[in-house]
């Protein structure tokens, strides 16, 4: 018997969580996601030059680094982009459609 892990207390199957359970908090909204991912893209941008800056200064000796947070900041603009043109797209359409 010393050898069994206990397996904690049964709860009955709920969509509604338990006062003692962690509570999951996340973006609740859509708008909130997209603050959420243009804060960080802003923020890979700043990196970036930050980095750029302190290569000019010859703080940084790694040229590596430098170019993939320029990388990591370019892609993830491209990303942001490509996203907002789908978004543009796919309500364009939603609104070309007949009710």
């Amino acid at each position: 018997m010393n050898g069994v892990p206990s397996v904690g207390p049964i709860r009955p199957q709920s969509v509604f969580p338990f006062e003692t359970d962690a509570q999951q908090k996340g973006p609740a909204t859509f708008s909130e996601m997209l603050k959420s991912a243009v804060k960080s893209v802003d923020a890979l941008e700043k990196n970036a030059d930050e980095m750029m800056l302190k290569l000019a200064t010859g703080d940084v000796k790694d040229v590596h680094e430098v170019i993939m947070a320029a990388e990591k900041a370019e892609m993830a603009l491209q990303l942001t982009v490509e996203i907002r043109d789908r978004i543009i797209e796919a309500y364009q359409q939603i609104m070309r459609m007949a009710v």
